[in-house]
């Protein structure tokens, strides 16, 4: 006679089995829940990475921008191709936005010093009075001569050096060599941060000693240049170069606003009509992934193009 299980270790069999089940189906789940996060974000990191192209060929398509305006003319101004900001341009997948801007219609902080690194008197007034066009302290300017100068000597009555910085919490060393970035201001005594954010549009740091390109300056860059320019001053020497620019530096000087000598023989040498720095800022959106570059291009008199930095963050 066949044996039967009893009726209680049928019931247990039944559980048991009902787990087992219940324990596959949640596996299964977490399996597919888990292989669709994978798929999801190797997605992501390909609408990324291709993104990232997209701002590398916007990056070609600015150096191609820039070859070709120094060949057609040795000026530059807001009125020529490579200062055309350029709306959401529709891409398989997304799109893309980028502007170019002219770094020499800012005052470079890095000019403070002579070639031989020794403090340079013109550009240090040209930028008090640009601190002084934003409602900041002029004496600031010292403070940054001491952080660039080689010595350390403080500047008379408002300069700092190491003594003064290292009794900071935490304690700290000035640079004592031209700035890498504009940012470093942040770290100069007298600079809080909302005295940086209103600075920050109007000077750059680039790695030599560039003029100031009157075509592609702001009112308070150009109100810097000379003694007494006012922001009326400045308003009608953008109303007057147009589009197109002055086309050399005397024409700018030639400007009635600019008669009686505002402008300080010495600082003749800071002014231009030309350019050679230029920052590129790019960003694609390409299905979840988004990608932004900044490029720092140099392009030199005879129009050869060189990429000094780029950085770049991919989402």
């Amino acid at each position: 006679m066949r044996e039967t299980l009893p009726r209680r270790s049928k019931g247990v069999a039944l559980i048991t089995a009902l787990l087992v089940v219940a324990l596959a189906t949640i596996a299964a789940a977490a399996m597919a829940s888990r292989q669709q996060l994978d798929l999801r974000r190797t997605g992501n990191i390909l609408d990324g990475d291709q993104a990232y192209l997209y701002t590398l060929g916007a990056e070609a398509w600015a150096v191609g921008i820039l070859v070709k305006d120094r060949k057609e003319n040795q000026t530059d101004s807001l009125g020529d191709d490579w200062a055309t900001v350029l709306p959401a341009i529709p891409v398989e997948g997304g799109q893309i936005t980028g502007v170019l801007e002219d770094l020499q219609g800012r005052f470079n902080i890095n000019n403070l010093l002579t070639d031989d690194n020794q403090p340079s008197p013109p550009d240090i007034e040209i930028f008090q009075r640009l601190l002084a066009a934003l409602d900041l302290e002029p004496r600031l300017a010292l403070a940054v001569v001491d952080w660039l100068d080689p010595d350390i000597d403080p500047q008379p009555l408002d300069g700092a050096e190491d003594d003064q910085y290292l009794g900071e919490q935490p304690p700290y060393r000035t640079a004592n060599q031209r700035m890498a970035s504009a940012t470093e201001l942040r770290l100069i005594r007298g600079f809080p941060p909302e005295a940086y954010e209103r600075l920050a549009p109007y000077i750059v740091a680039l790695p030599f000693r560039t003029p100031i390109n009157v075509n592609t300056a702001s009112i308070p860059v150009l109100m810097a240049l000379g003694n007494d320019i006012t922001a009326s001053d400045a308003e009608a020497l953008i109303q007057a170069r147009g589009e197109k620019g002055f086309a050399d530096v005397n024409a700018f000087l030639q400007q009635p606003v600019l008669s009686g000598g505002k402008i300080n023989p010495q600082a003749m040498q800071s002014i231009a009509v030309e350019s050679h720095y230029f920052l590129l800022k790019v960003e694609a959106h390409i299905g979840q992934g988004r990608a932004q570059l900044s490029s720092l291009i140099e392009r030199a008199q005879n129009g050869k193009i060189r990429i000094v930095m780029r950085s770049r963050e991919i989402m």
